[in-house]
């Protein structure tokens, strides 16, 4: 499992970029509950990293991209796994 400060940080920085946990769940291929365990600190470590490391690609888009990205997975469909165009 994860630890308590790194599972407090996720749910903050998701907010942030303007995204639900069904927009991540969605942009990710996972399950809503898996975000929501994630980010309570009830996940994996290994979830957790894979987690924090799309929210590290994700903050590094541009922001039209990142903003395309979010708008897609929140219409069902996954991240782009390629890095953005710049």
């Amino acid at each position: 499992m994860n630890t308590p400060a790194q599972s407090a940080q996720l749910p903050g920085r998701r907010r942030r970029l303007g995204a639900s946990r069904e927009t991540m769940a969605a942009g990710l291929g996972l399950d809503v509950d898996v975000i929501r365990a994630i980010e309570d600190g009830a996940a994996s470590e290994e979830q957790c990293s894979h987690y924090a490391q799309w929210l590290d690609r994700i903050e590094a888009w541009p922001a039209e991209h990142r903003t395309q990205q979010l708008l897609s997975a929140g219409k069902g469909r996954r991240f782009d796994r390629g890095d953005a165009q710049q």
